[in-house]
């Protein structure tokens, strides 16, 4: 079969974890002998070729600013940069003909957010059949995150109302959907999106993680109880309802490990954290940075539309306490339904951790608590489910 993915950004370029998973998924289709390409935005023209089997096809992005350069600019700007993206018709001819040059039997498009929604029917016209994984929430809310004025959204925004409406009406031209979890596939069919598609065209299939092999054995902890946090300092993430739990715990015998950066700084964060036990590392390498802590707490309050982190914390035998809200709470729930607070609730937060405190490393879930977890993001898995899908959309086309 030959597979085209489309996605914002591709490595060795990488903003986020989507990206990743375009990598991951695409190369391991080329092992299964697929023709596979990937068609993704960069900063200035680069000539096609081809990346550990990928046939990598460039196109120079025609938006009026680059994505990391967009929070630099004034709000004008930022608002123009963002309109444009939806009706960037030089955008959709670039990959129409990536699309044309390739022939592709699957068009898989991925991170939409910097990409026109013309796409979809550019692919459509030239007779390739479309599937489109929901990493986040961008055919919902133009910020892609449900998430503004320090809290999740129920309801859709004026603006993003306007631009969901435009992006559902090349949407229609999508075959199938995947979600990376059953609350990102939820929210889009709670406000009309992919609601008419049926369950065999409308899945969830999990996102793989690395494959790291099995964490070195730890030698034998003593001291204070160790919480760690691993992210972005941003407000959706959690960190200042976190650092408020702190101010609830005990005056001694813990302390926390923060490890992120923050877009605009942290000294806001270490205001709040003075005269607490809490440590600023600035951006640390996870793997090691999980090696030092006993429990990661991961007190997101918006709907995460999945859990990297927690994947990443379950691999180093190391238990989370989350928040009972988005794919956080399926991830975590698996440990069971003791490792879950309410999101956005200091005092909740704060009654577990003294919980954990009081156990004692001795009561922490033994590595085998995280094997469901584990397995269901090994990368064949993955790989199966979009083979799956994609012979699913195939067949149903020939019958048609």
């Amino acid at each position: 079969m030959r597979i085209l993915h489309i996605s914002s950004v591709y490595p060795p370029h990488v903003i986020g974890g989507a990206e990743k998973v375009v990598e991951m998924l695409a190369e391991a289709q080329v092992a299964r002998g697929h023709e596979v390409a990937a068609a993704y935005l960069t900063r200035a023209p680069e000539a096609a070729g081809t990346r550990h089997g990928v046939t990598v096809l460039p196109q120079a992005s025609r938006n009026l600013v680059w994505m990391e350069d967009v929070f630099r600019q004034p709000r004008a700007l930022r608002t123009a940069n963002k309109l444009g993206q939806f009706v960037n018709y030089r955008a959709a001819s670039d990959f129409a003909r990536a699309i044309a040059a390739f022939r592709p039997d699957i068009v898989h498009t991925h991170s939409m957010v910097e990409l026109p929604p013309m796409i979809w029917a550019e692919a459509a016209r030239r007779g390739a059949r479309t599937v489109h994984t929901l990493h986040d929430y961008d055919l919902l809310c133009s910020r892609a995150s449900l998430f503004r004025d320090g809290r999740s959204c129920d309801a859709l925004h004026a603006s993003c109302r306007v631009a969901s409406q435009w992006k559902r009406r090349f949407a229609r031209d999508i075959d199938a959907v995947a979600a990376v979890s059953a609350p990102v596939l939820a929210e889009h069919r709670r406000f009309g999106v992919f609601a008419d598609l049926p369950d065999d065209r409308a899945r969830v299939i999990w996102n793989a993680v690395q494959d790291r092999g099995p964490p070195p054995a730890k030698p034998a902890r003593d001291g204070d109880f160790t919480f760690g946090f691993l992210g972005r300092l941003v407000p959706e993430k959690g960190i200042a309802p976190l650092i408020a739990a702190c101010r609830m715990l005990p005056p001694s015998g813990w302390r926390l490990l923060v490890a992120g950066r923050a877009q605009e700084g942290d000294a806001a964060y270490r205001a709040m954290a003075h005269d607490l036990p809490v440590t600023f590392l600035g951006f640390t390498d996870p793997r090691a940075f999980l090696d030092t802590i006993d429990i990661l707490v991961v007190p997101s309050i918006w709907r995460e539309p999945f859990g990297l982190t927690v994947v990443e914390a379950f691999a180093q035998n190391v238990p989370v306490i989350g928040s009972r809200l988005g794919a956080i709470g399926d991830l975590v729930g698996t440990v069971g339904d003791d490792w879950l607070v309410e999101p956005d609730d200091p005092a909740a937060l704060a009654a577990r951790m003294r919980q954990a405190m009081t156990a004692g490393r001795e009561a922490l879930p033994p590595p085998a608590a995280f094997a469901p977890v584990l397995d269901a993001v090994r990368l064949d898995r993955m790989v199966d489910g979009y083979d799956d899908l994609y012979a699913h959309v195939a067949a149903r086309d020939r019958a048609a």
